[in-house]
């Protein structure tokens, strides 16, 4: 049954992450910086996981010592470092270009996933990829921005495209030895601690204590737009390519987009609709390819 939904599950995923946005801004009214909010987002969700697993199934938290580095790739490169990238090349250039830069992601794990799990490029694959990442900066109105980008964000952009690429791979190399809740709590253990160290214990301590109101959203924020979406894209991974998850999952440009719409009266022109349909067509391509697979 979840092998049929994969698909659905990456999109749910990118519905729950279109929503970071709105957290990030709520966290920040804690008088927080980029890497307090990063700090506490991180430390509620390893909680939450935490919490989960020993409810659930405790077998699940024991992994072999050997496999432990895995794992600070994934927390310490694939959420950390992606972060500190993503948040620099945001203060470098406007938000729409730190996005599609961001969204390099699919190209790297399908170059990834060629040379280590021997996927085969097909055309169908080459356009959705195509569709997508054109889609995505319509989406954000790049190509109306007129701003014109240092080579030097460019290189910093692409690295947070390709430390977020790294979680689709490596993922994909522990399900076959871990839960895939093993593997997400694992990694926002590692990336709560190490982000917590970047921002600083006490000044993150000081930061929630100051602002004890405000925890409880923050908490179910956090849950719901962090934890509980790496959870389903991990458990998608299971059944799918791990190139064509990363191409459904450029889907949170669009939701992220339609919160702004919703939400805070953003309003979208001809080209951000262009680009909302061909994201769509893309996601509908892999979809129609998924299902005449299995």
């Amino acid at each position: 049954m979840l092998k049929k939904i994969s698909p659905l599950l990456v999109i749910c995923s990118t519905l729950l992450w279109g929503g970071m946005g709105i957290v990030i801004r709520y966290v920040g009214t804690m008088e927080a910086n980029t890497f307090q909010i990063a700090a506490i987002r991180l430390l509620i969700s390893a909680v939450f996981l935490v919490l989960v697993l020993l409810i659930v199934d405790r077998n699940k938290l024991k992994i072999k010592l050997k496999d432990f580095p895995w794992f600070l790739l994934t927390g310490i490169v694939s959420l950390c470092l992606n972060n500190i990238a993503y948040s620099e090349t945001t203060r470098r250039a406007n938000l729409s270009v730190a996005v599609v830069l961001l969204y390099t992601a699919p190209f790297f794990v399908l170059i990834m996933s060629i040379l280590i799990f021997k996927e085969k490029l097909t055309w169908i694959k080459a356009l959705a990829l195509l569709l997508s990442f054109v889609g995505c900066m319509f989406v954000v109105g790049v190509f109306t921005s007129g701003m014109e980008v240092k080579a030097t964000t460019i290189l910093i952009g692409l690295v947070a495209g390709f430390c977020y690429s790294l979680y689709t791979v490596i993922g994909k190399v522990l399900l076959k030895k871990y839960d895939s809740l093993t593997i997400v709590t694992y990694t926002f253990i590692v990336a709560a601690v190490t982000s917590s160290l970047i921002a600083g214990p006490s000044a993150t301590f000081t930061v929630i204590s100051n602002h004890p109101e405000k925890l409880p959203l923050a908490i179910i924020g956090s849950i719901l737009t962090v934890a509980l979406p790496y959870i389903l894209y991990s458990k998608a991974l299971t059944y799918m390519e791990s190139s064509a998850a990363s191409i459904i999952a450029s889907f949170e440009v669009v939701a992220a987009s339609l919160y702004g719409v919703v939400l805070y009266n953003e309003h979208l022109h001809i080209t951000n609709i262009l680009g909302i349909g061909m994201v769509v067509g893309a996601i509908i391509l892999l979809e129609a390819r998924f299902l005449k697979k299995n």
